[in-house]
């Protein structure tokens, strides 16, 4: 595949290239500066270059320095090797983690075992890059001794849970044919860790078929005990099925099957979970998505003269964190309680098969992969990489044939889906966002991050693998869908290094969506609520809502609400929010409901918004002051919330208040398309979609939301506007927009267009490749 990554420029020795980084005053473009000095690297073997990149990674610029490990992995140099076998015992983490990473370009050394077996043992994503690298050393014979009897070694030097699973795991991995008896023994070990055991049996799963093995696997099943369950998915596993996953497998026409993943929190048909912990608006989509995509359009919609009728969606298999089970539902239609959820876990811990064959008649499936090590942060996701990849590909198997894989999002489990799609030769549909790159941009135009710190950010905020990641997936997919922009090309050639002009067939700006139906049905509850005594009797929502307001003090009471819905997370603000709304007046002229968050089980991102905003607003005082913090709401909940607060509640909430999103960055919102469609004047960030679709001073305001005092004053504006009268043509013309243009249905028409298109191109090559292979 032609490959559309930016390389600017005539060939520059890799001296130069180092000099034109230093100069470069833009983080963002010295990351695509570094993708060439990488590739001179490639083509380079002087001694000048080696020594230039030796002292760049000894430097004080953090940027140049991780640059120069990956560049030093592609010069064929003894001495470049021997720079990077320094670097894995380098003082600074960063460094080591690169190190890490970019010894999979080279050939095996033993010597760096040591420090790659000590990082594995770590976790997270630098543990996840020396298992990387560690398994492709491993497909060499002689390497793969090596590793296991060092593996071997360092298991008896553990007893934490975690690193004696992750090196269990990567003994797995190998395939070396002395591995199989210590996964056994350790499989069958009753003394041993829980943790380690299930790793040791899932292990088992992904060796070659052996009598042993599947006779040690149905005894572990038979047991009943806590290891049956991982017993009976490493059985499944070990039966190896590849045909039924696979796209070129015999299809009916127009029966497109597709799967969709994000495996960052457990996604329910009804949305209960949206807000809590990773759970935010990527959830929302997918289920309404889902459902538009197997609805689909009329027969024949779209149709013209030049334009085929759209083939018809046979299933949407939709992956999240779970149990392993498959369950499938009707769209939304309802408010649900904690004892719903309750009742849904216990259901979930039913027969998989019966599951399987109940969802067969269902169109829009949910599946759970399962995850086995707690996500207390994002950080903690990358150690479930391998368990990702399996159960990915034994859902994908479950439910095949899969015609497209779409991915989005930088993360484990785009990274994970996006092997197995190769693996499974099943073509990849991938949605691109110059995340982090904008953040990066952003950062760095605070004064917070620079070329000196950059390294220390990259250990939380993993900012190089996540921009390489998109890198990687957008060149590698049959097709990529881009989110509009005010500047799309533009900006994705300055900020992720991709030039869409290359090869523009193989790029789409397709408009996400959400279902304004949902919002108008909202919108009407909401006038009745607002209609008190003399309306009908308010909803569960709204009494919900009510309740939420009920520790406000008489004299706040009647106030107009400043809301907000998402998740307690740094990149959204919510801290942020609060600190502007309470350091002026305008804590006095509105309440502010912030809707999201998991309160009563916080992860760690949530914990420190939470700290955040403790230090600002006394815990005990939130109410008194006008602050209520509500947690996560099914998202049929937030919308009628959404239509409260323009609409208002008798007694409690003045009509017309504003929605503010504080996020340092959205690359759409699908809150504030939601907020909007109630009718509510929204504050958006300045920086990605929202500037493509809000009126600025009509349906809404943007704003720097990096700084808190132009936050602050944009907010008083907001207020003020929403107080002018005669609102209804500013909330028509809101709701229009956001109906014309950001419908969930046209979403997907637009991608089942994109899906068809990559099908038949998968489909013919296929066809030609066998072609050849027969002549």
């Amino acid at each position: 595949m032609r490959r559309v990554l930016l390389m600017t420029g005539a060939r520059m020795a890799v001296v130069e290239r180092l000099a034109a980084m230093r100069e470069e005053r833009s983080i963002v473009r010295a990351l695509s500066q570094a993708q060439e000095l990488i590739a001179e690297a490639d083509r380079t073997a002087d001694r000048a270059s080696v020594d230039a990149l030796i002292a760049a990674i000894a430097g004080r610029d953090q940027v140049m320095a991780i640059a120069a490990v990956h560049a030093a992995a592609r010069i064929d140099s003894p001495v470049a090797e021997d720079a990077l076998h320094a670097a894995l015992e380098d003082p600074r983490t960063f460094i080591r983690e690169h190190a890490a990473w970019a010894s999979g370009e080279q050939p095996f050394r033993e010597a760096s075992l040591a420090a790659l077996i000590e990082l594995l043992t770590i976790g997270g994503l630098g543990g996840m890059l020396a298992q990387r690298t560690l398994q492709l050393w491993g497909a060499a014979a002689a390497a793969s001794t090596a590793i296991a009897a060092r593996l071997r070694s360092t298991l008896v030097q553990h007893e934490d849970a975690l690193a004696r699973r992750l090196l269990i795991e990567t003994l797995g991995l190998l395939h070396h044919a002395g591995s199989a008896d210590p996964l056994l023994r350790i499989a069958r070990d009753a003394e041993e860790q829980a943790p380690v055991r299930h790793a040791a049996v899932a292990a088992l799963g992904s060796r070659p078929a052996a009598a042993r093995i599947t006779a040690a696997l149905e005894e572990l099943r038979a047991r009943g005990d806590d290891l049956s369950d991982t017993a009976a998915l490493a059985l499944e596993d070990l039966a190896d099925q590849p045909g039924a996953t696979t796209a070129d497998a015999p299809r009916g026409a127009g029966s497109l099957r597709i799967a969709q993943l994000f495996l960052g929190a457990d996604i329910d048909p009804e949305l209960r979970r949206v807000g809590s912990g990773n759970n935010g608006g990527i959830a929302t989509l997918l289920v309404r998505l889902g459902n538009a995509l197997v609805d689909g359009p009329a027969s024949g919609a779209g149709s013209d003269a030049e334009t085929p009728p759209l083939p018809g969606v046979a299933r949407v298999l939709t992956l999240s964190r779970g149990l392993g089970t498959a369950t499938t539902a009707p769209s939304p239609t309802g408010d649900h309680t904690d004892s719903d959820a309750d009742a849904d876990a216990r259901s979930d811990r039913t027969d998989a098969g019966a599951r399987h064959a109940a969802g067969a008649a269902h169109r829009h499936v949910y599946a759970g992969v399962p995850l086995p090590l707690p996500v207390r942060r994002t950080e903690d996701s990358w150690s479930n990489l391998v368990a990702a990849r399996r159960g990915i590909a034994r859902e994908l198997g479950r439910h095949g044939p899969i015609d497209v894989v779409h991915l989005r999002m930088a993360d484990v489990g785009s990274f994970a889906a996006w092997q197995v799609a190769q693996d499974l030769r099943i073509p990849v549909v991938f949605t691109a966002a110059p995340d982090p790159h904008v953040l990066i941009e952003s950062l760095q135009h605070s004064g917070k991050l620079t070329r000196e710190n950059f390294g220390v950010w990259d250990e939380a905020e993993r900012f190089w693998f996540r921009s390489w990641l998109v890198r990687e997936l957008a060149d590698s997919a049959q097709h990529t869908v881009l989110m509009p922009r005010e500047h799309l090309r533009d900006d994705f050639r300055r900020l992720v290094g991709i030039d869409i002009g290359a090869d523009p067939t193989r790029f789409s700006a397709v408009a996400e969506g959400i279902d304004v139906t949902v919002a108008d049905a909202a919108v009407a509850e909401a006038r009745l609520g607002e209609a008190g005594d003399a309306g009908a009797e308010p909803s569960a929502a709204l009494r919900a809502l009510r309740e939420v307001l009920a520790p406000l003090p008489v004299s706040r009471r009647g106030l107009p609400l400043l809301i907000t819905v998402g998740r307690l997370h740094p990149a959204k603000g919510m801290a942020s929010l609060v600190e502007a709304w309470a350091g002026s007046t305008i804590r006095e002229r509105c309440n502010l409901l912030i809707v999201g968050g998991d309160l009563r089980r916080p992860s760690a991102d949530e914990a420190e918004q939470l700290r955040r905003i403790d230090r600002l607003i006394d815990p005990a005082q939130r109410a008194r002051e006008g602050l209520l913090l509500a947690g996560h709401q099914p998202n049929s909940v937030a919308v009628r919330w959404l239509a409260a607060a323009q609409s208002g509640l008798a007694d409690w909430v003045r009509p017309r208040g504003v929605y503010a999103c504080a996020s340092l960055k959205e690359e759409f919102g699908l809150a504030i398309l939601e907020a909007m469609a109630t009718g509510l004047l929204v504050v958006a960030p300045e920086r990605g979609g929202p500037a493509t679709y809000l009126d600025h001073g009509d349906t809404g305001f943007l704003t720097d939301t990096s700084n808190v005092e132009t936050l602050r004053a944009t907010l008083a504006t907001a207020l003020d506007a929403a107080e002018q009268p005669g609102p209804e043509a500013r909330m028509a013309r809101a709701r229009s927009v956001v109906a014309e243009r950001f419908s969930i249905r046209s979403m997907a028409e637009h991608l089942t267009r994109i899906y068809a298109s990559v099908a038949r191109t998968h489909a013919a090559s296929r066809a030609g490749t066998a072609e050849e292979a027969a002549a």
